[in-house]
């Protein structure tokens, strides 16, 4: 019980940070961001190559001929990463879609249930009626017939 409910726990702990990332990672802002990093890099890639080839700007594993292998890698795991978080998403959407149809199905369900038992007390009011109808019909047989 103990470790079910630590794994519930870390789940949901999951779910709300991958709620608010995948939040995040729509927005115009950050999409906006990541677009301005890649121009900038590479502008710095093109206009500064002594710079980098020098080394005094990063690193030197940053900074060698392949300068864009960290960029590579860094997008590499960082769309690894959003690819996760787009199933999580995907993944909760589906169930609550699922919650809601099972919810509509049960209600439609419902509603038919019910729509079936007023038509069976509309058929028993109608029979009734009809009972009436020939009764009072009877009666008023009887009635014209005691006049003549």
């Amino acid at each position: 019980m103990a470790i079910s409910k630590e794994m519930k726990k870390l789940n949901e702990k999951f779910i709300r940070i991958a709620d608010v990332v995948s939040w995040g990672m729509g927005t115009p802002t950050n999409i906006a961001f990541w677009i301005l990093a890649v121009v900038v890099w590479f502008a710095l890639g093109y206009t500064q190559r002594e710079l980098f080839a020098r080394g005094d700007f990063l690193p030197d594993w940053f900074t060698s001929n392949a300068w864009n292998f960290p960029l590579n890698t860094i997008t590499t795991l960082a769309e690894l990463y959003i690819g996760f978080l787009v199933a999580a998403a995907a993944n909760r959407s589906e169930r609550t879609l699922r919650k809601m149809i099972e919810h509509t199905k049960q209600t439609v369900d419902r509603v038919e249930e019910v729509n079936s038992k007023q038509n069976e007390i509309l058929k028993l009011l109608i029979n009734y009626q009809k009972k009436e109808l020939e009764k009072e019909e009877e009666v008023l047989k009887a009635v014209k017939g005691n006049r003549e």
